[in-house]
């Protein structure tokens, strides 16, 4: 009789703790640590003046290259480390899965908290509320629209219950060794209520922009135009 009683209640729990699982499906987490390590931008002062002779009455055809550094754009890079575990309640471990290769996704946003059940691509209404964000217009030769409106080659992937397709989404490549690049570091423009949630899949130390192994390089907006004052990002990530 015992037995019998207490099936059903093992059945009951079980399910509760099923519906208590699909609730708290794998959502993006706040790291348990974040360590700046550097940062750094290119010194145009050192760039050499340049100068051309003036005669009277000549009229002289020029061809000019110069180099501006962006006003509404910073760049992360770096490496991830992480377990997949089983815990409890009181963080005790029943199994642990150490990651040989990150996968995943790492997401930034100027929102501390996002509500990923309502994730979504940006659509093109968000790219230019995001560009009034930056300061910026759409015409502007790094806007919004033209970093992130030129490419739309990702691959699928799920943020916590949300699956986006492949080549859902805006998306952008920041660069490799070799320069402009399409095969990794995919940048992906979601958003979520009135937040920008600039996301990027782990790729597992491929080789970076300086020639380094990284995990992942992740372009964020930041408005530096007139002014100099930080802008805080909170960042988010998701193991998988």
């Amino acid at each position: 009789m015992e037995r019998q009683r207490l099936i059903p209640i093992v059945t009951i729990a079980m399910l509760a703790m099923l519906l208590f699982a699909e609730s708290a499906f794998a959502d993006p987490n706040n790291p348990t640590s974040l360590t700046w390590e550097s940062s750094s931008r290119r010194d145009l002062s050192t760039v050499p003046s340049q100068q051309v002779n003036a005669l009277a009455g000549n009229v002289t055809q020029l061809s000019i290259d110069a180099l501006s550094i962006t006003q509404s754009w910073q760049g992360y890079y770096g490496n991830v480390s992480g377990t997949i575990g089983l815990w409890n309640s009181n963080n005790d471990t029943f199994y642990n899965w150490s990651m040989a290769s990150a996968a995943g996704e790492v997401y930034a946003s100027r929102a501390s908290s996002i509500t990923w059940a309502s994730i979504a691509c940006a659509q093109t209404a968000n790219l230019g509320t995001e560009e009034g964000n930056l300061g910026q217009v759409a015409a502007d030769a790094d806007s919004v629209t033209n970093t992130f409106d030129n490419a739309t080659f990702h691959p699928a992937f799920d943020v916590g219950a949300v699956t986006l397709g492949a080549d859902d989404c805006y998306a952008a490549n920041p660069f490799d060794d070799g320069g402009a690049q399409t095969a990794q570091f995919f940048n992906v423009m979601l958003w979520q209520g009135t937040n920008a949630v600039y996301t990027t899949l782990l790729n597992g130390s491929q080789t970076g922009f300086d020639g380094s192994p990284w995990d992942f390089e992740l372009l964020v907006g930041e408005d530096g135009h007139g002014n100099s004052a930080v802008t805080p990002y909170y960042f988010f990530v998701e193991l998988g």
